[in-house]
């Protein structure tokens, strides 16, 4: 049996896509790195972690390196697709470049709903990859043969 995705906070998800942002290019992160990366308090990261534990989206253990679960990932992928989606639209709409769609596509990617996404994308020819060049997941429901 599938174990549903959990309700996450605008705040957990933006932990989630940079965790798996960070396995992506294949560096391990730490509370310290991500409480940087974030501009908040290694304690605050610490809770958002055990908050993200306790859903079953990643394994975290204090001092030790931070794993994402099957479920954590198919999350985190969804959320990414959700934010390149929206990178590529931003690029062409606002005919920015890459670091600005993405600083765009984060103030609003947690509030898209998966059937606006498709819509964009299909608009788009299903693009395979974001401005940036990270790979734009497919989503079952969005589909046609990708570019």
């Amino acid at each position: 049996m599938r174990k549903a995705a959990p309700h996450l906070t605008e705040n957990e998800a933006r932990y989630l896509k940079l965790i798996y942002r960070a396995l992506e290019d294949s560096r391990q992160l730490r509370t310290t790195d991500i409480a940087r990366s974030l501009g908040v308090r290694p304690a605050t990261v610490t809770e958002v972690l055990q908050n993200l534990h306790l859903k079953d989206l990643i394994l975290y253990r204090r001092y030790r390196k931070i794993e994402m679960t099957e479920l954590g990932a198919k999350v985190a992928r969804k959320l990414l697709r959700r934010h390149r989606v929206l990178e590529v639209y931003f690029a062409d709409i606002l005919k920015c470049g890459p670091e600005e769609a993405c600083i765009e596509a984060s103030r609003l990617d947690f509030h898209f709903s998966d059937r606006a996404i498709n819509a964009i994308c299909r608009i788009y020819g299903h693009p395979n990859v974001c401005p940036c060049g990270k790979l734009i997941f497919p989503d079952p429901e969005c589909t046609r043969v990708r570019k």
